[in-house]
C-alpha cells in the first residue's frame, strides 16, 4: 500500500484539480467519507453529541461538509471554529452551507460542548502542520478524555512525513485519512496518536497519483505476494542456495545458534558456520544441520585474522554471507570484515558487529563489487553516521533516504517499531512486530532470515522486504500465544511455520 508525504499529497490533489476533479470536489469527497466513518462509529446512535474542532485551512472545510451531511442524517452536530472564519475560498462556500448546523466561537462556549460531547472530532490542523501547538489548541485537543476521538486527515501537532509529535497533539481513537496514507502515520510517535487509520478514497484520478518525490510504500500481501517460489519436484538442497554465517565468537554462541536455525528455517539448502571450536559441539546439538567451518580464535574468543583464507575459499561457494550476530569488534575482526565486504561476489548481510567493525569506515562499502545488506538499529545507525540516536530517531525515513542515495549499492533495513526498508529512491515500511520483541536475540533471527531468503536467489530488497515482514508476523504471533512479557527471540523461530503456511 502506497504512502505519501505531505508535499507529496500536495502534488498529487494540484494534479486533480487540473484534472478536472477539483479542489471543492475533493473537499466534498472527503467530508462525505468523514461524515460516512462517523456515521460507522456511532453505530447509528443519532442522539450522540459530535462536536467538529475546526480549523481556518481546508481541515476545517472537511469538517463542514461532513457536519451539514450528518446534520440532514439526523445527528446532533456541532461545529466550534478555533480561529474564526475560515481562510480559504473553498473552505468558506462548504461553511456557508451548514444549514441549522449550531456554530460556536466563544471558548468558554466551545470548552463546554467539547465536555458534554461523546464524540470529539479533530480538524484544526491537517497534514502540513509543523512547530508546536498554540495555548489555544493546547487547551481544547484532549479537553474530554471520555469522548471518543476521531482525527480528520492526521491528528493536530502530528508531523505527516517525520512521524514526530508535539507536546498537546491530539490522541486519536481513529484517524480518517484522504487518498492516501500519510508516512508519518506508520512511524513511532505518531502511529500511537493516530489509533485506528481509516482510508477513504477521495476520487483522485489514477493518472494524476505519480509524484517526482521519493516512493514508499507500507508492506501488505501484495507486496510478498509471489516472492517465494513453489519447490520444484526435482530439486535439490543446492537448488537453494549456500549460506555462510562468520558470526558468533567464543563467547557469544547463542547468536550464531540463531541466526543459522532462522536461515535453515526459511528454507536455505546448505548453511556453514564459522565457530569457535569449543563451541561446534554444544551448537551442532541444538542444530545438526549445519554444516562447522572451524576458526582460530585469540584468548578471549574472537576470530583471528588469519582465518581470511579459509573464509575466503568458503565463501567461493556461497550464495551470501552474513556477517555479524555475536562476532566481537576487535582489530583482527574489523581487518576480517572490511576485507569480506571488498572482495565477496554475492549479497553481504551485515547485522549487529559487522556493521559495528566499519563505524568510523563506512565507505568501505562503496569498494564492495555486491549488494550489502546493513540491518542496523537505531544506535548502530547512529554509529555508522557518527550522529546521536535521537537524530536517527527524529527524521528515520530522510535518513533512510539520504543513506541510500550516496550508497547505491546498499539496502538498508533501520530497525524499530515502523521497520524501513529502503534502497536508491525506494522505501517498504513494515507495519508487523510488537514490544515482546525487545529482547536480545531477535535482530539475530531477522538477519538470517533475511539471509537465507538473499542465498534462495530472492532479490536482495526483496529478501529484506519478505524477512522484516514474516520476522513482524512471526512475533505477532508468538506474543500472542505467550505474551510479549514472556516471549523470547526462538520463539519468533517456532511460529515461522504458521507464517509460511499463511504465504500466497
Amino acid at each position: 500500500m502506497r504512502v505519501v508525504s505531505a508535499k507529496q499529497m500536495a502534488e498529487i490533489e494540484k494534479a486533480s484539480d487540473k484534472c478536472g476533479v477539483t479542489y471543492s470536489m475533493l473537499m466534498n469527497n472527503a467530508g462525505r467519507g468523514l461524515g460516512n466513518e462517523i456515521e460507522k462509529l456511532t453505530k447509528n446512535k443519532k442522539s450522540s453529541g459530535i462536536v467538529f474542532l475546526c480549523g481556518s485551512g481546508n481541515n476545517g472545510g472537511d469538517c463542514f461538509v461532513a457536519a451539514r451531511y450528518l446534520k440532514e442524517a439526523g445527528f446532533n452536530v456541532s461545529v466550534a471554529l478555533i480561529y474564526s472564519m475560515p481562510k480559504t475560498q473553498i473552505s468558506q462556500s462548504e461553511f456557508d452551507k451548514m444549514n441549522g448546523v449550531p456554530v460556536y466561537e466563544d471558548i468558554d462556549e466551545i470548552k463546554k460542548i467539547i465536555l458534554d460531547s461523546r464524540i470529539v472530532v479533530d480538524g484544526i490542523f491537517g497534514t502540513g502542520f509543523h512547530g508546536n501547538l498554540d495555548n489555544l489548541s493546547l487547551q481544547l485537543l484532549n479537553l474530554n478524555d471520555d469522548a471518543l476521538k476521531i482525527a480528520v486527515d492526521i491528528p493536530s501537532g502530528g508531523n505527516s512525513t517525520k512521524g514526530s509529535v508535539c507536546d498537546g497533539c491530539f490522541h486519536a481513537d481513529y484517524t480518517v485519512t484522504f487518498g492516501f496514507k500519510k508516512i508519518g502515520m506508520t512511524q513511532y510517535p505518531l502511529k500511537e496518536y493516530c489509533g485506528k487509520v481509516i482510508l477513504v478514497d477521495i476520487g483522485i484520478p489514477d493518472e494524476c497519483k505519480s509524484t517526482d518525490y521519493l516512493s514508499a510504500e507500507e508492506i501488505d500481501e501484495q507486496t510478498i505476494s509471489g516472492v517465494l517460489k513453489p519447490r520444484k519436484p526435482d530439486s535439490h538442497k543446492g537448488t537453494y542456495g549456500t549460506l555462510l554465517c562468520i558470526t558468533g565468537s567464543g563467547c557469544m554462541p547463542g547468536a550464531s545458534i540463531m541466526s543459522g536455525e532462522a536461515a535453515l528455517r526459511c528454507g536455505c539448502g546448505i548453511v556453514k558456520l564459522c565457530s569457535a571450536e569449543k563451541n561446534i559441539a554444544p551448537i551442532a546439538s541444538r542444530i545438526p544441520e549445519i554444516v562447522f567451518v572451524k576458526m582460530d580464535t585469540d584468548k578471549d574468543g574472537f576470530y583471528t585474522e588469519n582465518n581470511y583464507e579459509k573464509i575466503t575459499q568458503t565463501a567461493s561457494g556461497a550464495d551470501a554471507v552474513l556477517i555479524g550476530c555475536g562476532l566481537g569488534v576487535t582489530n583482527e575482526t574489523q581487518n576480517l570484515v572490511k576485507k569480506i565486504i571488498t572482495t565477496a561476489d554475492c549479497p553481504v548481510i551485515l547485522d549487529a558487529d559487522g556493521i559495528n567493525c566499519i563505524c568510523g569506515c563506512i565507505d568501505i562499502i562503496k569498494e564492495a563489487n555486491t549488494k550489502i545488506i546493513l540491518t542496523p538499529h537505531p544506535a548502530e545507525m547512529a554509529r555508522l553516521l557518527q550522529c546521536r540516536t535521537s537524530e536517527i530517531q527524529a527524521d528515520r525515513l530522510k535518513i533512510c533516504s539520504e543513506f541510500t542515495d550516496n550508497y547505491k549499492n546498499t539496502v538498508l533495513v533501520l530497525k524499530g517499531a515502523g521497520t524501513i526498508i529502503s534502497v536508491n529512491g525506494k522505501m517498504y515500511i513494515n507495519n508487523t512486530g510488537n514490544a515482546g520483541m525487545s529482547c536480545g536475540g531477535s535482530g539475530d533471527v531477522l538477519s538470517g532470515m533475511i539471509a537465507s531468503f538473499a542465498a534462495q536467489g530472492t532479490d536482495p530488497l526483496y529478501a529484506a522486504v519478505m524477512g522484516v515482514n514474516m520476522h513482524g508476523k512471526a512475533g505477532d504471533t508468538a506474543a500472542q500465544k505467550y505474551s510479549m512479557n514472556y516471549m523470547l527471540p526462538s520463539d519468533i523461530i517456532k511460529e515461522l511455520p504458521q507464517i509460511f503456511l499463511n504465504i500466497k
